[in-house]
């Protein structure tokens, strides 16, 4: 049975949930890698994300001209970086508009949607539904079926209320890993006028 949150107590279950994905970071690798080495499963590790080109150009025009300099070129080096919590930062920032030129945040969020850590590609998905690119849904659909828990995870948080995302928050509840099915279910749960699922 499932309990109904208020949104307060579902926005920190939420980001609990995400936090707790951070915090593990390099756990999910090596979780990943025993699981695929693991006799009882052949389940594999895989990047859903890899085959799609993203379009996030701004609708806006004044977000285009009043773009940062030093912050472009801050977040530029920080998404460049070896390091994934680096690259992560970078991808923070951009999941609030900040006054960034639209081609590099396109560049940005391109290249880290193919990252290796899925935490980097988890925080990519995150940063392209608050970007509302175009192709948004297209990517979280995708995302859904990536092998990581983290990258799933955050595809099923962005998800909306439209009549795909409420779809999509349907099929998340038949996913293998309970957590998912439990922020799907919550999510739905949380909807108005959808009744029990």
């Amino acid at each position: 049975m499932l309990l109904k949150f208020q949104n307060q107590k579902r926005d920190l279950l939420v980001l609990f949930f995400i936090s707790l994905l951070f915090v593990m970071g390099s756990m999910n690798t090596v979780l990943a890698d025993s699981l695929t080495n693991s006799a009882d499963t052949t389940k594999a590790v895989f990047n859903s994300l890899e085959s799609l080109q993203i379009s996030c150009a701004a609708d806006d025009g004044d977000m285009q001209r009043a773009s940062d300099p030093e912050l472009t070129e801050k977040i530029m080096n920080l998404a460049s970086s070896n390091n994934p919590e680096q690259r992560i930062s970078a991808l923070s920032q951009l999941g609030v508009k900040a006054p960034i030129d639209a081609g590099v945040v396109q560049k940005i969020l391109q290249k880290a949607i193919l990252d290796k850590d899925s935490n980097v590609r988890a925080q990519a998905v995150y940063a392209i539904a608050q970007q509302e690119c175009t192709d948004v849904l297209s990517v979280l659909e995708q995302a859904l079926h990536d092998s990581e828990l983290s990258v799933r995870m955050m595809a099923v948080d962005s998800l909306g209320t439209d009549e795909r995302s409420i779809f999509l928050l349907e099929q998340a509840k038949d996913d293998e890993e309970e957590a998912i099915r439990e922020l799907a279910a919550m999510k739905l749960e949380s909807l108005p006028n959808t009744g029990k699922h």
